[in-house]
């Protein structure tokens, strides 16, 4: 994040609690330290990493209203007025987010072995969004190579590369339907926006190295967790203004773990993504796309809580190598490739496909 959004929110927050900014810095360090704190010093049990990688992920997501240890969930009927909204087989038709107008091009020419980059320039020249933002990206430090600004469709595709506009359309495509207007909890937007990023990027990565699986559909795992997360907190918001009720954290915490895989589940299959994303995305799913997903969603996580000051980069990486999904030299390279470079695009994509060394 910049440090332009930073003063914005701690400004924010000023206002809101009276509190002044390097108090709250303060308190921004201290709500999440805890979350964190489990994950410093002794090891854990390799099945208990990923469950704690996903609180620290929550308690930057929540803050300022999650306290370091949970609570019980005082609000049960809250909570109980949500499950029965999400259970409600009409809840998909009012509240799942329409498929992007262009996704059915995207996949059936991604699926194209013989589709060029120029082809999928022609499918971004449609929507004039998708455009201004492959531009954006192609003139980011990632890319940029010469002082000129690239203001060419066709030479943006030629910087980014076949791989990198695949999943620039794919970000671009879900980036609208996953803003969440959540005041209580004014990081979570950006949070779970940044997660799903980077969780996209070490899954395809991990599909395209280790797994020799389906990178775009490993990708579109990363993405589309994501969005089930939001889901979870738009539905959990409108519950709670419906009853005129204030938004536990404990209760948001307790919802985001229990339904945004089912949620998302439901997104790919309203979608139409391909059958093996919707079987993935299955709580207790076996095979190479959920091991892809799993070790994205937790190496996303702790990359995000190095990006933030809670953890160091060598202890999250001593956790995330205890996980079975990975040999250690792919997962260096994976991790090297995901914290290496900005949260804000899928900036990778294009460079660096030779892969790890053995």
């Amino acid at each position: 994040m910049t440090a332009a959004w930073w003063r914005s929110l701690r400004g924010w927050l000023a206002r809101s609690t009276g509190a002044a900014p390097s108090r709250l810095v303060a308190a921004s360090r201290q709500a999440v330290a805890a979350a964190a704190a489990s994950l410093q010093g002794e090891a854990l049990p390799p099945a208990e990493i990923a469950a704690h990688l996903q609180r620290g992920l929550h308690a930057l997501a929540l803050y300022p209203r999650l306290a370091g240890e949970s609570t019980p969930v005082q609000a049960a009927g809250l909570g109980e007025a949500v499950a029965r909204a999400l259970q409600d087989r009409n809840w998909a038709a009012r509240q799942l987010p329409r498929r992007p107008q262009l996704l059915p091009q995207l996949i059936q020419t991604v699926n194209d072995d013989a589709a060029s980059a120029r082809v999928m320039a022609a499918i971004i020249g449609q929507d004039p969004v998708l455009t201004s933002n492959l531009l954006r990206i192609a003139n980011s430090p990632a890319y940029k190579v010469h002082e000129r600004p690239v203001e060419s469709l066709q030479r943006a595709v030629t910087l980014v590369g076949t791989e990198g506009v695949r999943q620039i359309i794919s970000a671009v495509l879900v980036q609208p339907v996953m803003q969440v207007q959540c005041e209580v909890f004014p990081q979570f937007s950006a949070i779970i926006w940044e997660h799903a990023l980077l969780a996209s990027r070490v899954a395809a990565d991990h599909a395209r190295t280790v797994t020799f699986g389906d990178a775009f559909a490993a990708q579109w795992l990363g993405l589309v967790q994501g969005l089930g997360a939001s889901l979870v907190m738009r539905q959990l918001l409108q519950e709670a203004q419906a009853r005129g009720e204030a938004v536990e954290p404990a209760l948001a915490l307790q919802l985001l773990q229990q339904w945004s895989l089912p949620l998302a589940q439901r997104v790919a299959a309203a979608w139409e993504l391909p059958e093996p994303v919707h079987q993935a995305l299955a709580v207790d799913a076996e095979g190479a796309l959920a091991d892809s997903l799993r070790l994205a969603s937790a190496a996303a996580a702790a990359s995000l809580l190095c990006r933030h000051g809670h953890a160091s980069q060598s202890r999250m990486l001593a956790l995330l190598e205890q996980l079975p999904s990975a040999p250690p030299h792919a997962l260096r390279w994976i991790w090297r490739r995901l914290h290496g470079r900005s949260v804000e695009t899928l900036d990778e994509a294009g460079q660096d496909q030779a892969g790890p060394a053995a």
